[in-house]
């Protein structure tokens, strides 16, 4: 007897087949969907953290800014400060030349063959005239102004022979350069002109 098999059983292998990759790609698909909203709700996460770390960032942008401002003031402030410190020391150091060089003038003058009759600064020059009674006493003069330390750089502008209380004398003009012993010319220039 021959039996005949009804049964579509190919058929239930291939729909029981379909339905498992369905099934499969069903899972797949689901797994990658929530892959996706896990990564997306990550990110969103992320944006969120970062645009509050943002907006703390300028608050404390906005905080150090006003520091530095007062830092900015300060630094100015304490320019405007040193430069009137050393406006005090150069006048601390440059008060008592003029006194010292008019000391040096009066020393190194000899009473009893030479008198000034005027004695002119300007800056760091300084202007001699007056009368001798001889050129050997000016220049013995000259050669005692250029040892001070005070004094430098002589010159005889002229001489003229004068007639004074009945006796031929010697006029003279000198120039000579003020320094400060122990200053370079540079300093000594700076610092005794006028601002």
């Amino acid at each position: 007897m021959v039996y005949i098999n009804l049964l579509p059983i190919r058929e239930i292998k291939r729909r029981t087949r379909a339905i498992q990759q369905l099934t499969v790609f069903a899972f797949c698909l689901v797994g990658v969907l929530i892959l996706i909203g896990a990564v997306g709700f990550y990110q969103q996460t992320s944006t969120k953290k970062l645009t509050r770390d943002i907006a703390s960032l300028k608050a404390e942008k906005q905080r150090y800014n006003k520091i530095l401002q007062q830092i900015k003031k300060l630094e100015e402030d304490k320019k405007l400060i040193e430069s009137k410190i050393a406006v005090i020391k150069q006048l601390k150091k440059t008060s008592g030349l003029t006194v010292h060089v008019l000391d040096e003038i009066a020393n190194l003058t000899p009473t009893k063959r030479l008198w000034l009759e005027t004695v002119e600064q300007k800056g760091t020059t300084l202007n001699l005239s007056g009368m001798a009674l001889d050129n050997q006493t000016i220049a013995s003069y000259m050669d005692q102004l250029k040892h001070s330390p005070y004094i430098k750089d002589v010159t005889l502008i002229k001489t003229d022979l004068k007639q004074y209380a009945d006796r031929d004398l010697k006029s003279f003009q000198l120039t000579c350069a003020i320094t400060i012993p122990g200053s370079s010319e540079e300093e000594t220039t700076a610092e005794t002109s006028p601002k």
